[in-house]
């Protein structure tokens, strides 16, 4: 083959749902800079128009039904369900950016639609519905990735090798201190964000991503101990194979150091290990291109890996 010939990479076809929220625009970026294509993307709400900043031919729709009926006409079938398989032939991936009740429904969907999924955090609320997609994964062929940027961050990598290498001479374990304010204002008490069945509380919704962190860096914990725990705060300890973590997660402005509350800084994030301060607040928010990369390279987090902080955030919610 010449270097005319050379084969160009494979342009992939996404749909997205929850193309309206918080978090979809870094999922459409992600989706320009990996060479991708947006061909479909659906919400309630049809403020979208982040839409036209790189995908303006992208079709929209109001309803997964309405997208359904799209890809059918389109296709030029009289398909039912949303079970039917082989719905979406031109799609290869499904994001979901949608509220958290939804990804499993959502998710089931996309796979049996012929299509892999990215699902944003957390993955699902629970450990029996992580397995149910195990199930249909063999049965599709089709993968599921969770976005897990943490594991992602430089800083944090650079971490886990250090403390890693540490082990190897010391036995001592770790004291650990997070603690995480993301203050929201008074619309957070009427969105489904506020509703633990919705949501899953302040575990999942908030803390999901940090609990994943720590299960990285000091191992599943053994056992736990929560010490106060509400709507707007969550606090406890958790007792990993190579740490005590002291845990403080908290959506209101009050929890927020003194030093902050009369900027505009709404959230604050410090972990301190054996005395010493880890600062990872930069680049905590720019990870989703290079979670893209690792995906459609072959590496992304799949079911497996997303499992053992939704088992922890469940068995919290629930004690």
């Amino acid at each position: 083959m010449t270097k005319k010939e050379k084969q160009l990479p494979k342009k992939y076809g996404f749909g997205l749902l929850g193309a309206a929220g918080y978090v979809a625009p870094r999922h459409i970026q992600a989706i320009f800079e990996t060479g991708n294509e947006l061909l479909y993307a659906c919400d309630v709400t049809d403020s979208v128009g982040v839409l036209d900043r790189n995908f303006p031919q992208c079709k929209f729709f109001l309803s997964v039904a309405e997208m359904e009926e799209e890809l059918r006409s389109k296709r030029g079938q009289n398909v039912g369900a949303l079970e039917k398989e082989n719905l979406a032939q031109d799609l290869d991936f499904l994001s979901i950016c949608t509220p958290n009740y939804l990804h499993f429904p959502q998710i089931k969907f996309g796979l049996k639609n012929n299509m892999h999924v990215i699902c944003e955090k957390p993955l699902v609320l629970t450990e029996k519905e992580v397995h149910e997609l195990e199930k249909i994964e063999q049965e599709t062929g089709k993968r599921v990735y969770s976005i897990l940027q943490l594991r992602l961050h430089p800083q944090i990598i650079r971490l886990k090798a250090l403390l890693e290498s540490q082990r190897q001479n010391s036995s001592k374990r770790s004291k650990v201190s997070l603690n995480y304010v993301t203050s929201r204002g008074p619309w957070y008490k009427k969105s489904w964000k506020f509703d633990i069945n919705k949501s899953g509380g302040v575990a999942s919704n908030i803390g999901i991503h940090f609990f994943d962190m720590l299960i990285q860096l000091f191992g599943y914990p053994d056992s736990y101990e929560i010490l106060n725990k509400s709507d707007e705060q969550l606090r406890g300890i958790l007792h990993c194979p190579y740490a005590d973590v002291n845990f403080f997660l908290s959506i209101k402005q009050e929890d927020l150091p003194l030093n902050l509350r009369d900027t505009n800084q709404r959230s604050w994030r410090e972990m301190i290990i054996d005395g010493s301060p880890f600062d990872f607040t930069n680049g905590f928010t720019d990870l989703h291109i290079q979670s893209y990369k690792e995906i459609l390279a072959g590496r992304g987090f799949g079911l497996a890996d997303a499992l053992p902080a939704i088992r922890l955030c469940e068995s919290i919610r629930l004690s």
